[in-house]
């Protein structure tokens, strides 16, 4: 058990954490880029953006699994490993540099970590620094204690190079200097950027799924092929544009059970009595005027409820009024096409029992329409419900005088 213990201490799943969260930063990141500007994954550090004006933005990443006593994330301390480690490897950039003053007039470092840098001094005194509180005598005096202070040879050897700088570069390069702690999961910030994309966080998850395994798989393939993985403003657009369209792609509106309160007196709605009117159904036959009226209001709560919890717009609801108007006007017309014909050229008169049988082919057509709402094919029921509403607005009809009749 304990030799168990003992290797699962040494698991290099912290380690590989810490390069996925790389790359979750740098998906979060390119989910801000604007025009012009680059971003870059292991080529001039763990990730850099090059901006627009010519300016580049070196960003380490640095995460840890590792919590206080109270299940805290540790603190990123003055003497953090991954501190000194980040500032060593940007100073031999510096130093690497032709020329140290123009490489500082256009570089900004920031080291990212998901730990606390709360009561951190070394932070503070930059902070300090960078606000003209301190001037770098006194800063340099901070780092010459921290390094007489410091036992480990790693970090001790680390605070060296910048303890060696002068005080011109040491100046320019601490000004340059963020310290960005995200503590909150950096999957749900690059969910909260995408919902700033798509405004439906229903399709979050998608649209993550699809960005996630599109841009690993190009990562994976570009630097396999020993080139650089770089995405422009424009690049992102042209090569993953495609990977938010799942937020438009038809979705199948909810079926929910929704309370139906029905009118105390159902025979006395405008529809049913436009139905009995044609013969369709009787004041006497309760049940089909009870299955009508719960068609009708199924569609009523189902369109109100969808459009509360922002499934569907108001514009919606006025196409789909206007769609099945026009298919009950479509039918509607060539049912009495032949009748007018006959009235206007005095063949028949005007025939009561003829205009209910054209009204029950024209009510019979009309419920074998399937209505469309935002691309999802409502059914039977659903579909019959909207007619049935408009009919009692009335907006429609099935007697040819239905207008006359019903229409106030």
């Amino acid at each position: 058990m304990d030799e168990f213990r003992i290797n699962n201490e040494h698991t290099a799943g912290p380690q590989l954490i810490g390069f996925d969260y790389q790359f979750y930063y740098f998906m979060y990141l390119i989910l801000d880029l604007n025009s012009g500007e680059k971003i870059g994954f292991e080529v001039l550090d763990d990730i850099h953006i090059e901006l627009a004006n010519g300016s580049v933005e070196l960003l380490q990443t640095k995460h840890t699994v590792q919590k206080t006593p109270k299940g805290e994330i540790v603190n990123l301390t003055e003497r953090d490993s991954d501190l000194w480690k980040t500032i060593s490897n940007w100073i031999l950039f510096l130093n690497n540099s032709a020329d140290k003053d123009e490489y500082l007039n256009k570089t900004v470092f920031k080291l990212v970590t998901n730990k606390s840098i709360n009561n951190n001094t070394f932070f503070d005194n930059i902070i300090k620094f960078q606000r003209k509180q301190i001037k770098i005598k006194e800063f340099s005096g901070y780092i010459k204690n921290l390094h007489s202070n410091t036992d480990s040879v790693d970090i001790k050897s680390q605070i060296e190079s910048l303890k060696k700088l002068d005080n011109k570069i040491k100046s320019k390069f601490i000004d340059q200097i963020q310290i960005i702690s995200e503590p909150e999961n950096i999957i749900n910030l690059i969910k909260k950027r995408i919902y700033k994309f798509i405004r439906k966080e229903e399709r979050v998850d998608d649209v993550y799924n699809s960005l996630l395994s599109n841009m690993q798989l190009d990562k994976y393939l570009t630097i396999i092929d020993r080139k650089k993985f770089e995405i422009s403003f424009e690049d992102f657009s042209r090569r993953y544009g495609n990977c938010f369209d799942f937020a438009y792609e038809k979705t199948v509106l909810p079926k929910r059970e929704l309370n139906l309160i029905y009118p105390k007196d159902l025979k006395s709605q405008t529809f049913i009595k436009q139905l009995v009117d044609i013969g369709e159904t009787f004041e006497s036959d309760s049940d089909d005027i009870l299955r009508y009226t719960t068609a009708m209001l199924k569609t009523f709560n189902s369109l109100n409820d969808w459009k509360d919890n922002g499934e569907i717009l108001s514009t919606h609801i006025v196409t789909f009024d206007d769609d099945a108007i026009f298919i009950w006007n479509r039918i509607f017309k060539e049912r009495y096409r032949d009748y007018k014909s006959k009235i206007n050229s005095g063949v028949i008169s005007h025939d009561e029992r003829l205009i209910k049988q054209i009204a029950l082919e024209c009510i019979n057509d009309v419920r074998k329409e399937k209505l469309k709402l935002k691309n999802d094919e409502l059914n039977e029921e659903l579909s019959n419900g909207q007619f049935y509403i408009l009919s009692n607005e009335p907006k429609i009809g099935w007697h040819i005088d239905w207008e006359k009749k019903y229409k106030k």
